[in-house]
């Protein structure tokens, strides 16, 4: 059973504000890197190159991934894709879920290790809490109804 959740409003405005961010960033940094060019010959050749891998990292991080749920047999797990390109993020046992409820007004100040999540209003959002190694563990994300029955038949 799997289900991907993606960015519901992707602004090509904001995407594109981002990009000349980095840019002029990068470009403000390597203006400062210029007088250090004679005492580290070789730092201004590799920042430029670092600069924008982390750049290019970030914004197809935060605007062109999505988030993959799959439940194969008693194992809950969460990809993130991006392109083609799947990266696992967290592995539970159904086995050690301890809770999965609707995340709202009680549940602001809990803290969480995972965000599986795009939304910022937290509408259909669910905490899920887990026990992975000998600690407490939760997570936010936004199962579909299918996913979510058959998640509640785990819970201890």
């Amino acid at each position: 059973m799997e289900q991907i959740v993606e960015k519901k409003d992707k602004s090509a405005i904001k995407v594109f504000l981002v990009v000349i961010g980095f840019v002029v960033a990068i470009d403000f940094i390597m203006f400062f890197m210029r007088r250090y060019v004679k005492m580290f010959p070789y730092m201004s050749s590799l920042m430029p190159i670092l600069l924008v891998i982390i750049s290019c990292s970030y914004i197809l991080i935060k605007y062109f991934s999505k988030y993959l749920y799959t439940l194969q047999g008693e194992q809950l797990i969460f990809y993130r894709i991006i392109g083609k390109r799947k990266f696992e993020m967290l592995r539970v046992d159904c086995s050690d879920l301890i809770s999965i409820v609707p995340y709202d007004e009680k549940y602001k100040g809990d803290k969480y290790l995972y965000n599986f999540t795009f939304d910022k209003d937290k509408k259909g959002v669910y905490i899920g809490k887990f026990n992975g190694n000998n600690k407490e563990t939760s997570f936010l994300f936004s199962p579909n109804e299918s996913i979510l029955k058959k998640l509640k038949g785990y819970k201890k």
